[in-house]
């Protein structure tokens, strides 16, 4: 099976830059990164030092139900300077990791969810849990913070490295 890692959609992305919101009317927090390593949820890539960074709120279900939630996440304060590679990012595998696995309604699939521990094989859960045809998504998160880092789904139709929908390819 293949799946897609879906960063912040681009669209999101363009409007929180132009306008120093997020979608939720939260003013942006942006800052010089002294700290280097933080998760960049809009090229699913790690910052550098003395890159600019923003955080913003963020509501990674795009269905609007109960499920729903906001949460704090790191991006590019300006356009991200490397393009999405079309590779799993070996720092996903670095942490504990949970999966929540959510149905076509944006309901969570509580039977599905589970912790992987680093080095555990985020890929291999990621195939595992989207097998379930009941599954439509996962989010993975970081297992301490509960910080959402990234969507993954089954891949419906081909796509080429840095195309617009800001999907990363997993292959099998």
């Amino acid at each position: 099976m293949d799946i897609q890692l879906l960063p912040i959609p681009a669209d999101e992305l363009d409007e929180i830059r132009r306008t120093g919101h997020d979608l939720h009317g939260h003013p942006i927090e942006v800052s010089e990164d002294r700290a280097p390593g933080r998760q960049l949820r809009c090229c699913l890539r790690k910052s550098a030092q003395g890159e600019r960074v923003a955080l913003i709120g963020h509501a990674p279900l795009p269905t609007n139900c109960a499920w729903r939630e906001v949460g704090p996440v790191f991006i590019h304060a300006d356009e991200c300077p490397i393009p999405f590679a079309d590779e799993f990012p070996d720092w996903l595998d670095e942490g504990d990791r949970v999966l929540r696995a959510y149905d076509h309604n944006g309901a969570m699939r509580y039977e599905r969810n589970v912790v992987v521990p680093p080095g555990g094989g985020v890929q291999d859960a990621l195939r595992e849990c989207l097998a379930d045809p009941e599954v439509s998504e996962v989010h993975v998160r970081n297992l301490l913070a509960q910080c959402f880092i990234t969507r993954a789904v089954r891949r419906t139709q081909p796509s080429s490295a840095g195309s617009s929908d800001n999907a990363i390819e997993l292959m099998q």
